[in-house]
């Protein structure tokens, strides 16, 4: 997991004190990481425990483990080309998604009455279609929400018995954070798909998934292009790992262990 991924899950609990180490931190993290705790206060303008409070904020015992995991974090191996590049981001989408724990979101998805999927733009469009397409497979029907006005007219029809999931590739998307925002107040259960940064969406939705950065590359037409796989592969684990999530589940009633209305 990523030191942005930490701090969007983290991010609604920070004090001013936690934000302005994070403001300097996430700029200079190669330096930080070889910085002693005093040093880094100072450049914070915070006191030496507020740095440590922030680490420990964070889920690290003290400022010495958050040390080692930003020297890891900037030590990973850079890429040599293109093609290196976008296999190292499927890989790394793999391992995290292969690694993390659905469970508490799966819960979340799989009570729901309705499901709604909200984002605007090609890209966002192009994700939408593919989670409502590999989620029927498990028999649900995600309503894809309309942009625009129309978007914030079916939001009162949304209750805290159904699921939504917010695409924004930069997690920056004012639309996208204020239908969050709308949404949080009515007490519906928020899903992100974004970009690995430190985003306002994510800030404000109870389960997170993220994609790595990824670099742009100039085609030899000097068209911009920037590889979407990732958020595929992503959708597809995910997909799998629901399955296994439902399998599990009616192993658990099959033993007598779970209320069939939780199936």
């Amino acid at each position: 997991m990523s030191i942005e991924e930490l701090v969007n899950q983290h991010y609604q609990y920070f004090s001013e004190s936690d934000r302005a180490v994070w403001h300097y931190l996430s700029k200079h993290q190669a330096e930080c990481a070889d910085m002693a705790i005093k040093k880094v206060a100072q450049k914070c303008c915070v006191s030496h425990s507020a740095v440590m409070r922030f680490a420990q904020r964070l889920g690290f015992h003290g400022f010495a483990e958050l040390k080692l995991y930003l020297k890891m974090d900037s030590q990973k191996v850079t890429a040599h080309n293109e093609l290196d590049q976008v296999c190292a981001l499927y890989q790394n989408i793999i391992n995290s998604m292969c690694e993390k724990n659905c469970d508490p979101l799966f819960d979340a998805f799989h009570k729901a009455k309705q499901h709604y999927i909200f984002g605007e733009g090609m890209t966002q469009s192009s994700i939408k279609k593919e989670f409502k397409r590999i989620f029927l497979a498990a028999g649900h029907m995600i309503y894809d929400v309309p942009s625009g006005r129309a978007m914030y007219n079916l939001i009162p029809l949304i209750g805290s018995d159904d699921f939504c999931i917010l695409v924004s590739v930069s997690g920056q998307n004012q639309k996208m954070v204020e239908a969050a925002k709308r949404l949080r107040v009515r007490g519906v259960p928020l899903m992100s798909i974004t970009k690995n940064r430190e985003n306002t969406l994510s800030h404000l939705c109870d389960f997170c998934l993220y994609i790595d950065e990824s670099n742009y590359f100039e085609t030899p037409t000097h068209w911009q292009y920037e590889s979407t796989t990732s958020y595929f592969i992503l959708i597809d684990i995910l997909f799998l790992k629901y399955l296994d999530y439902c399998r599990r589940k009616e192993d658990e009633y099959a033993a007598g262990r779970l209320d069939s209305e939780k199936l």
